[in-house]
């Protein structure tokens, strides 16, 4: 008990656990985790929800997801730090930061991330860090992470100077992945860029994300036509959108009458066929452009083989953000260049304690789009 005193913190906390997809979840009390050499504990306070959550976690689990049973679930989140060790101190208690659940291994920077959380990955070195310390996620009271995963936030120039929430701010977290995918592309200033499926959350915060970036013109697609319209309200003329007809020659048709276009971002669903629009897109972009892939198609997809070679396309996939891009997005939102909460138009369409997960898994599936995000508030201030 002398250890938690020294740091200030509970014996116990409280967390939302997950021991099968296909058995409701539980609120439990576990022991609250001690500070060790490079993690950081946090207290989660505002704590994004997926649109997919009721797919993962539970219906038998339709998507596939690989991860450790006993689950809390939860990537990023907004936080306060609750308790730091000796060796960081730069970091320090009480400070607002943003969490990102994308954990790398130290001893082998090659090998693909896990998430926290959600998703431990199919590699022996993901699983053996999502089976043991980075196991549990933000759906809790505290959380242990690794301190290379925490971004200080300014909080003075986002709360006052800005005027933004704590919640208001769990949008980050949804705009932080679209970055990582246009960095990596290098959208340049002045460039236009289609975004297809732009309907969702992560699709079209692709959109605000490249008009923060620069881009002269982004070119939304998607077959929501109501959806659609909600990404034009709020944004200027250098946001177009192209209805998916399914029809490929006539949708790639309809983006080049937006052209030349510099690059095509694609953020797929979990699909088990090409669709149609990747072909618009990627037949879309004038020669030496550019593509990324950052959707979760779990099949393999028909790509124009010569058409790349001959346009000399640079393809590139991505899976979430490193941390300096985690950095250069949230200067992005502190410089009030890529607005968010009120100043960009967005709503938080729920706020949910642990105990009404089920409600607000059905409301993040079914009220999920453009500008709206849910969050479980696991620690009020």
């Amino acid at each position: 008990m002398a250890q938690y005193a020294l740091y200030n913190l509970p014996k116990t906390f409280k967390g939302l656990q997950f021991t099968s997809p296909t058995e409701p979840a539980k609120i439990v009390e576990l022991s609250t985790p001690l500070p060790t050499a490079g993690s950081v504990i946090l207290r989660p306070l505002c704590s994004n929800i997926v649109s997919y959550a009721r797919e993962v976690f539970c219906n038998g689990n339709p998507r596939g997801y690989n991860y450790p049973l006993p689950l809390i679930p939860g990537t990023n989140a907004i936080c306060r730090i609750a308790a730091v060790p000796k060796d960081t101190p730069y970091l320090k208690p009480g400070m607002l930061v943003y969490t990102s659940g994308v954990v790398r291994h130290r001893d082998n920077t090659a090998a693909p991330p896990l998430l926290q959380g959600i998703l431990m990955g199919y590699t022996p070195e993901s699983e053996a860090l999502m089976q043991g310390e980075w196991r549990h996620g933000t759906w809790a009271e505290f959380v242990k992470v690794p301190a290379e995963n925490i971004h200080i936030l300014n909080e003075q120039v986002l709360t006052q100077g800005l005027g933004y929430s704590v919640v208001e701010l769990g949008y980050i977290s949804t705009l932080m992945v679209a970055y990582g995918g246009l960095c990596d592309i290098g959208l340049r200033a002045g460039e236009t860029i289609v975004v297809a499926p732009a309907t969702g959350n992560f699709g079209s915060a692709a959109v605000f994300v490249s008009l923060a970036m620069g881009a002269g013109k982004v070119i939304a697609m998607g077959r929501n036509t109501a959806k659609l319209q909600q990404i034009l309200e709020g944004t200027d003329h250098r946001v177009k959108t192209v209805a998916i007809t399914g029809d490929a020659e006539a949708d790639t048709a309809a983006l080049e009458t937006h052209g030349p276009i510099d690059a095509y971002f694609d953020i797929s669903p979990n699909l088990n066929s090409s669709p149609s629009y990747m072909k618009s897109g990627i037949a879309s972009v004038r020669p030496k452009g550019r593509i990324s892939f950052m959707g979760g198609i779990s099949s393999d997809v028909q790509i124009p083989y010569l058409a790349i070679v001959f346009k000399g396309l640079t393809l590139r996939g991505t899976f979430m953000y490193s941390r300096q891009q985690a950095d250069e997005l949230i200067k992005l939102v502190e410089s009030g260049i890529l607005p968010i909460g009120h100043r960009g138009g967005f709503e938080v369409t729920g706020q949910f304690t642990l105990e009404q997960w089920e409600k607000a898994f059905d409301h993040a599936y079914e009220q999920m789009g453009p500008k709206r995000a849910a969050y479980f508030i696991t620690n009020d201030e």
